[in-house]
């Protein structure tokens, strides 16, 4: 018994340390569903511009444009050092798609689970999606902040 309470304990406490913190599943919890994916992969450099703020909507590279996503400087599992975070909330016909799979299979987007821990490659159906984005060489130009939704 004692023993079943001790591994209880160490599933608890390794997933609680590999959950992201409440104020990041706050900020995607509140992310419009996405029907495409092509709106955030287009703004993606737009993570690292000067109005680009963590949790915030991604900036638009296009004015009109607002892409359905949320800026993530850190804090998700799976990012590496100096990379961001595009993360969506993608729709099932979003992820039914053939050429959303295929994008998903080029690499550099990862699925997640309503709590952001990462999911297979594979999995039927993730709760959000992560563009993962390197810093560019310089500073993208001519993105703009989104405004209120």
């Amino acid at each position: 018994m004692r023993r079943m309470l001790v591994l209880a304990f160490c599933a608890i406490s390794a997933s609680a340390a590999a959950a992201a913190p409440r104020q990041v599943l706050d900020a995607v919890q509140r992310l419009p569903p996405a029907a495409s994916l092509d709106p955030a992969l287009r703004a993606a450099p737009c993570a690292f511009a000067p109005v680009a703020r963590h949790l915030d909507p991604l900036p638009a590279n296009i004015a009109w444009a607002q892409p359905r996503a949320a800026v993530l400087f850190a804090d998700l599992p799976g990012l590496a050092a100096g990379q961001r975070a595009a993360v969506i909330r993608p729709t099932r016909e979003l992820m039914a798609r053939a050429a959303t799979r295929a994008r998903i299979a080029e690499g550099g987007i990862t699925l997640h689970a309503i709590d952001l821990s990462p999911l297979p490659a594979d999995a039927a159906a993730p709760a959000f999606l992560a563009i993962h984005i390197a810093p560019p060489a310089a500073p993208p130009e001519g993105c703009v902040a989104a405004g209120p939704r």
